[in-house]
């Protein structure tokens, strides 16, 4: 299965695990990423409030892929703001599979991947999957195991 990862990493931890995940399953990668850079807060108060951000040029075309994996942060328990610029701006999707991999410094409760999920099922693709990597196993180094459990769902296709 061809697939696409489209990551928006703000510290570079998002951009970590989903490297590794490129790597594992061999992916093509994305990245999402905001024109322009904002403060933290606003940023995170844009995300609660689910704006958009205008993004710089990135594939969002996927009519040569099977399958979508959109990896951000949870920020205000939700997507980031370009992430919601980048799935508007998504084409040829209809069709093909999608999954989520979100990071977060907490372990509390996110809709971000249910956010995901409803933007690309409203377009027509069919979800798979989601991972939410949390603060405690950021810290532990248990996300590289989580990250390799997903990878085998995208190998076995």
């Amino acid at each position: 299965m061809k697939t696409l990862i489209a990551c928006y990493s703000y510290s570079g931890n998002t951009l970590t695990v989903a490297q590794k995940l490129q790597e594992m399953i061999n992916a093509d990668f994305t990245r999402v990423e905001p024109v322009k850079d904002r403060w933290y807060v606003i940023k995170a108060v844009h995300a609660y409030m689910e704006k958009k951000w205008p993004i710089k040029p990135c594939t969002t075309d996927i009519d040569d892929y099977d399958c979508l994996i959109v990896c951000c942060p949870v920020w205000a328990s939700r997507t980031p703001s370009g992430v919601n610029q980048y799935l508007e701006e998504l084409e040829n999707v209809s069709g093909k599979k999608c999954a989520a991999l979100v990071t977060m410094g907490g372990d509390g409760s996110q809709i971000a991947t249910t956010q995901i999920m409803n933007a690309l099922e409203a377009e027509g693709m069919e979800f798979m999957e989601s991972l939410i990597i949390g603060g405690s196993a950021q810290k532990s180094g248990e996300w590289e195991n989580m990250v390799q459990d997903f990878a085998g769902k995208f190998m076995d296709e």
